[in-house]
């Protein structure tokens, strides 16, 4: 790219008085004096003189020239950049001559790193003496994925971020507040924010992006140098490298970019089973090794946009992975920290105090009229092969499934998430096809059935008071809450229950049968249904 007419100006500020008098983002490779005609040569050269009339000829050939003169009061009207009653025509050359040294060396290395298939971190690091001021780069799920290590930054924002990994939910929040995301989706160039609302300093922000929202998000806090012309062409040339890697790792199908999709492909297809490898690639893509993890998998449908819900995704359940595998969108979230939340995140909050991944899938496939199946939870990656069929057979009974025929729903919590733990009998009876009549025909069936039907002859609610017993472990006073209904009712109407149909609630080998029978009705009722 060069060096701009901007950064000249501000580097040779020593030099004396400095003024362009052109486009100051006019770039060139490199500096040379004017000696005459024999000394012309590309027109990405920026020729010195120290005559006026040294600078028409030069504009005579279409080429540009540098004014230089200690003893001028006035810039050339012909020459884009004039340093007047300063240092002289040798001293300002040796000057622009190291000046485009350092930055062509800089762009050098910036080009060695893209060339040898480099990440963004090494892109920094041979990048932070020219940055001066502090550099953070994130991926659309708002994960960090570079720093200035060597800059220090007292910004609160800035600090927990590079303590965490990630924007935490509480920043987040204020990012919403003070919209900050549609500018970055939708904008392009810098956008600079001095109100100073959130973060401590004026910040200067470029977002590199796809078809449907942005790739990466590249934020420069001015702790050092304030905001300029010459910020701006500066931090300009390491973003040229920034977008060549954006186009590299975050292609429109890929919003947790290329090494990410590669590694959760190899897991979901159970190529990596080496426990040393998964952790070292767990490393490289910002996944813990070690977790509680679960998958999410949302089938695409021919009317739907993958893009667009990908990226919504990305954005939505961050730090967790999306990817597009196999004609589904499956997350992999590993955000639960604590061991209390064992089981799908039941109460719609996890035990971070924020809104749940399950909460907030549930709600946009709600909007989007979608279904979503859930594995089992998971603490080992190499599991997670199975953890996808788990989700993606969960997904499939759920669309299978007609809420309203339902007495006993599958899903846990959420009308728009199946789990398969829920849905592990319904996978049973599926794979059972012509023998599932053999189940339906045991003892346990036959009291379940003679219930219902009884019920619907006789408008009594057995059926369901007889489960919901079960479901509470035969705590009477749980059922009486539940029920809306007085203790002593629970124990005269179990009783009654275990006299006309014969059975023993207290044996646990039955109540077992009975629940198991419970649910192979249930999945009777649907399949009728359908």
């Amino acid at each position: 790219m060069g060096v701009s007419l901007n950064i000249m100006k501000r580097e040779l500020e020593a030099m004396g008085n400095v003024s362009i008098s052109s486009d100051g983002s006019l770039n060139f490779e490199n500096a040379r004096l004017y000696l005459g005609e024999s000394s012309i040569a590309g027109d990405d050269i920026l020729y010195v003189c120290s005559t006026s009339e040294d600078c028409e000829s030069v504009r005579g050939y279409g080429r540009h020239a540098a004014f230089v003169d200690h003893h001028a009061t006035k810039p050339d009207q012909t020459a884009v950049l004039s340093v007047t009653g300063g240092e002289g025509t040798l001293q300002v050359f040796n000057a622009l001559l190291e000046i485009f040294y350092r930055f062509g060396m800089w762009e050098r290395d910036m080009d060695a790193v893209l060339g040898r298939g480099g990440g963004l971190q090494e892109l920094m690091d041979v990048s932070e003496k020219m940055l001066r001021n502090n550099v953070v780069v994130v991926d659309p799920a708002l994960k960090l994925l570079a720093y200035t290590k060597g800059t220090p930054c007292d910004d609160p924002i800035t600090m927990e971020l590079i303590g965490h990994g990630y924007h935490t939910e509480e920043n987040i929040r204020k990012f919403q507040l003070h919209k900050r995301f549609k500018p970055w989706a939708k904008e392009d160039g810098f956008i600079v924010n001095d109100t100073l609302s959130i973060c401590k300093y004026v910040t200067v922000v470029r977002s590199f992006k796809t078809k449907t929202s942005f790739s990466l998000i590249v934020v420069m806090m001015c702790n050092k140098l304030s905001p300029c012309d010459y910020l701006y062409d500066t931090f300009d040339l390491f973003l040229s490298r920034v977008k060549r890697i954006a186009e590299r790792e975050y292609p429109e199908d890929k919003p947790s970019g290329n090494a990410v999709d590669t590694f959760l492909h190899d897991l979901l297809l159970g190529r990596e089973g080496n426990e040393a490898i998964v952790r070292e690639r767990c490393k490289l893509v910002g996944i813990p090794p070690e977790a509680r993890f679960c998958l999410f998998t949302i089938p695409v449908t021919e009317d739907m946009s993958p893009s667009r819900l990908l990226s919504d995704l990305a954005t939505m359940v961050a730090p967790a992975k999306v990817v597009l595998f196999d004609g589904c969108i499956t997350v992999l979230c590993f955000n639960c920290l604590s061991p209390q939340c064992a089981l799908h995140c039941e109460v719609g909050s996890c035990p971070r105090g924020h809104k749940s991944i399950s909460s907030r899938i549930n709600e946009l496939m709600e909007k989007m009229d979608l279904i979503c199946g859930r594995s089992s939870k998971f603490t080992n990656l190499a599991k997670a092969s199975i953890a996808y069929r788990q989700a993606r057979e969960a997904a499939r009974l759920g669309a299978k499934a007609k809420p309203s025929a339902h007495k006993l729903p599958i899903s846990f919590n959420w009308n728009r998430i199946f789990s398969f733990d829920r849905a592990q009998i319904a996978f049973i009876a599926d794979k059972m096809g012509d023998d599932l009549p053999l189940l339906n025909s045991t003892y346990a069936s036959v009291v379940v059935r003679s219930i219902a039907k009884d019920d619907a002859e006789r408008g009594t609610d057995n059926y369901q008071f007889l489960y919901e017993y079960f479901m509470c472990e035969r705590r009477a006073n749980i059922v009486a809450e539940k029920l809306h209904m007085h203790r002593n009712n629970v124990k005269y109407r179990i009783d009654r229950i275990e006299g006309a149909y014969g059975i023993d609630t207290s044996d646990p080998a039955l109540r077992f049968a009975l629940l198991f029978a419970y649910r192979f009705d249930d999945i009777e009722i649907m399949q009728n249904a359908q």
